[in-house]
This record gives structure tokens, sequence and C-alpha cells, in this order.
């Protein structure tokens, strides 16, 4: 079994344990820059409980959903209500087909590259952006010691439940920024261990 599938059940629990009610209020203020897309690309979007947020900003918007698990896929194909305008791509970032996306979200998914492949990364999706498009980034900095050792443990936990060989949080802020990206907005948690930023794509 995919790991990932083993942990769908109790997927958004096990992180409300981690960091609490956080990770959501780092989330959803973010995604008012959604209101005028027209189309969205959502990686590594797990169980999908976003999902009615996001259509309550924009009930209008087109979204390619894509995560590798099928047990998260079936979850967020739960929590999407049946809605016709989402669809589900069971795989990772090499599957997306299209260029054509003027928003892009990645809530805690750049973590799971190391640094030199999450630069390749950023590479390869801005091929499939359009220009002005907005990235919604939300993910783990390490600025404490306390920071590091929850971090390393996270690392060890995924490594042995769904084989990640990533064991470094990448430094995905400074990487965006480097890219060619503006940053619109930019925010953390009460214990800075969570960054939530969005970002203007500058399109060359």
């Amino acid at each position: 079994m995919h790991g990932y599938d083993w942990l769908a059940p109790f997927y958004d629990t096990l992180a409300r344990v981690v960091v609490g009610k956080q990770i959501q209020q780092m989330q959803l203020p973010m995604l008012r820059h959604l209101h005028d897309r027209k189309k969205l690309l959502v990686l590594g979007g797990g169980t999908g409980w976003i999902l009615p947020h996001i259509f309550r900003v924009n009930p209008n918007l087109v979204i390619h959903y894509v995560d590798s698990s099928e047990k998260m896929i079936a979850r967020a194909r739960s929590n999407a209500h049946g809605n016709k305008s989402i669809q589900f791509i069971q795989g990772t970032e090499t599957a997306i087909s299209t260029n054509d996306y003027d928003a892009v979200l990645t809530y805690f998914y750049l973590d799971m590259f190391a640094p030199a492949q999450l630069t390749t990364l950023i590479t390869k999706l801005k091929n499939h952006l359009v220009k002005e498009a907005r990235w919604l980034v939300c993910d783990f900095e390490s600025q404490t010691r306390m920071h590091r050792i929850k971090v390393q443990v996270m690392y060890l936990f995924f490594r042995i439940v769904t084989g990640l060989r990533t064991n470094t949080l990448p430094a995905w802020y400074c990487v965006l920024t480097q890219s060619g990206c503006i940053v619109l907005e930019d925010a953390y948690s009460a214990d800075r261990f969570i960054r939530s930023a969005v970002f203007r794509v500058n399109i060359t």
C-alpha cells in the first residue's frame, strides 16, 4: 500500500496534533487571492478538506487536484461534494499536462523536495503557468532549536511510513523569490514555525 494511503484516514488529525489549529489558520486567509482566478492547480492536496473553503471564495474556479495517493484522492472527492469543476489526478507534478493555470497552490508540498530538487521543480511548474499567475504557499520554516527537532522528527516519521527520502527543510521562500516570483503577502504563525506567502509569478 502507498504510504500516504495508510495515512489518509487520520492525516488531518495527525497534522492538528503536531501543530494545532494554526495549520488551518495559516492556510485559509491566503485563499482570498483566488477570488478572481480562473484555473487552479493544487499539488499534494491531501484529503481536500480545504476545497469547500476555496469554492466559497470562488465558486467558478476550475481546479486540477493532484495527489499521489489513491485514498487521499478518494477523501478529496468526498470533500468536493460532487462539484463538477474539479478534475482529480492521481500522480505527482509529472502528471501535469496543461500550461494555462493562473494559480497554483502548494500547501505543505515543497518541503518534500531537497534544495536542488526544489529549484528544478519551481522552474518546471512555472512552465505550466500563465503570466501574472498567483502562487499560494504554506509550509514550515526552521528558525529555532525546537523547530529543528520537530522537523527532524517529522522527516523521520514520513521516511518510515512513506519512504520519503528528503531529510532537510528547503529554503522554499528564498528559492521562489530567487526564481523571480514577487511577494504579494507574507505571514507567520505565532511561533514562526509556519509561513504563508502569496507570490505573483514572473513569466519571462
